[in-house]
């Protein structure tokens, strides 16, 4: 056997993908092996990663065919001439990791992320680098329709975490979330905070950003009238009052980034009237906007890659090298699953323990759910979670405040069984990558209470039965019990720390946390 492989990241989030040549494919994510959250500046990036999948698939670095990454991962050129590697333009990594894995012929392809490959030589002092393309995909063809452009202080090599990207969405939205006290990498807090306020802050904020033709934009973030320092202005001193100041710029932040995003696909979709859209790159993580497109464009079909942010780039130079390898015949495509990490134990569990569970999880108690491989990306999809019943808020409070130590206002999510998805939520599209937050229906919000955000809405995981059989049947034991086919389901893992990503890490977890049971492969434990 043999096997391409991608690695993914910049300066956070790396990854190795192996697809090998039975058509299997095996994946990890730095950060679950090193145990630190996205890897941030790890100095020997995709080492460990690259090891794990080799061992795994039970090949040898001779038997890769090629070793692709996106030319953001500039430690890994000190690998070469030992290990080969093809370089391959940031965006079009990210729109391959989603274009390809659609089921589309032809869709809108649209990146948006903090930052991308470098455009041009630069200087010492400034560098400009992509950070929104939008592309074409038809058959195995990419072609770029348009792009925004941005500029850094400092030279290309560095990793200034302090300087940010003008023009760009995904830094855009960091400042947002740094401007209000939350750390890097903390986008998804913003998120849920800006339901909790208003629009009042929403036009001083957008007087920073210009929406121009044919879908480009402009965002000024640093200088006296950059959005830095209008959020600075903003906040003053913090004070009586400071949560709603913060909320009301969270949510300024959040309509902000919606309203330049319908711009940008408004303009895709009138040059193309392609009724399929294809989402990548870190903003494509946002799941309040995912969940408003068909609703507010011409796009019909919406499709998100299980990892969006920069690991998934891992996902898009793998396919991008088998197909120059082996360049297909007709259209071909990826349909992966995001469980790609290695076999730790037996995927199918008793009908007993599930039953048992079933039981537990109606009396109110918080189970852990360890099973089969690893989910790739930041999304806990029912092998590596914690799950409680959706009916009891008490139970996300506690999940929340004593068992993951996190902010008290960030929702927690539902695993629905699809043929009930629209029965509970305004669905409109499959979203068994957890990538789309709806309004739970009117009727079921007092049901769903334990999931329902402030504004009604819940980020929602529909589940197929061959998708993951033994979660689907636990559904249906709770179901069976009165309750609806719906799981609280949040990641396993302590704030601060990755997902389990091995047994022994899923016993500390239920070992350190307040947790009530744990199914480990099959067995059960309880306090």
């Amino acid at each position: 056997m043999t096997g391409v492989v991608g690695f993914g990241g910049s300066i956070h989030d790396f990854a190795t993908w192996l697809i090998t040549s039975d058509n299997g494919s095996i994946a990890i994510e730095d950060e679950r092996l090193s145990r630190v959250r996205h890897a941030l500046l790890d100095p020997d990036p995709c080492r460990a990663s690259l090891a794990y999948c080799l061992d795994a698939a039970g090949l040898q670095v001779g038997d890769v065919r090629a070793f692709s990454a996106n030319d953001m991962l500039t430690p890994l050129r000190t690998w070469q001439p030992e290990i080969p590697i093809q370089w391959v333009n940031h965006h079009l990594s990210h729109a391959a990791s989603t274009f390809f894995t659609s089921p589309f012929e032809t869709a809108v392809v649209l990146v948006a992320d903090g930052a991308g490959s470098i455009i041009g030589a630069g200087s010492a002092d400034r560098h400009e680098r992509e950070t929104t393309t939008w592309m074409l995909g038809h058959g195995n063809e990419l072609t770029r329709l348009g792009q925004v452009v941005g500029a850094k202080r400092g030279p290309a090599s560095s990793n200034d975490l302090d300087a940010l990207m003008s023009n760009s969405l995904g830094d855009f939205y960091r400042a947002v979330t740094e401007g209000i006290g939350f750390g890097f990498m903390h986008a998804g807090k913003v998120m849920a905070l800006a339901s909790y306020g208003d629009g009042r802050f929403t036009d001083t904020l957008m007087e920073a950003v210009a929406l121009l033709p044919d879908g480009r934009f402009t965002i000024t973030l640093d200088g006296p009238h950059g959005v830095v320092d209008r959020i600075r202005r903003l906040r003053g001193d913090g004070g009586p009052g400071a949560f709603a100041t913060d909320a009301c710029i969270a949510h300024a932040g959040q309509q902000i980034l919606e309203r330049v995003l319908l711009h940008v696909l408004a303009h895709a979709w009138s040059v193309t009237g392609c009724p399929n859209l294809c989402l990548a790159g870190g903003v494509a993580l946002n799941c309040a906007f995912n969940g408003k497109i068909i609703k507010n464009t011409g796009f019909e079909q919406v499709h998100v890659v299980c990892a969006p942010g920069d690991d998934g780039t891992a996902l898009g130079a793998a396919i991008l090298a088998s197909l120059e390898l082996d360049p297909p015949a007709s259209t071909v495509r990826f349909p992966i699953s995001p469980y790609q990490g290695r076999e730790y134990g037996p995927a199918q569990i008793d009908e007993q323990v599930l039953r048992r569970t079933a039981e537990l999880l109606d009396q109110g108690k918080v189970v852990g759910w360890y099973q089969g491989r690893s989910e790739f990306g930041p999304r806990a999809l029912g092998n590596r979670s914690i799950l409680a019943d959706p009916r009891r808020v008490d139970l996300a409070k506690r999940i929340n405040a004593r068992i993951k130590h996190r902010e008290w206002f960030r929702p927690l999510a539902p695993v629905v069984l699809a043929d009930h998805a629209e029965e509970y939520f305004e669905a409109d599209c499959p979203s068994p990558w957890m990538q789309f937050a709806w309004p739970i229906r009117a009727e079921h919000q007092a049901t769903l209470a334990g999931v329902c955000h402030v504004d009604g809405t819940a980020r929602v995981q529909t589940l197929r039965p061959q998708e993951q059989p033994s979660l689907a049947r636990l559904l249906m034991e709770f179901a069976a019990l009165g309750a609806p086919p719906v799981l609280l389901n949040t990641s396993l893992n302590i704030r601060g720390e990755p997902i389990a990503e091995t047994p022994d890490e899923a016993m500390a977890v239920f070992r350190r946390s307040e947790i009530d049971a744990i199914v480990i492969n099959g067995t059960l434990l309880e306090r």
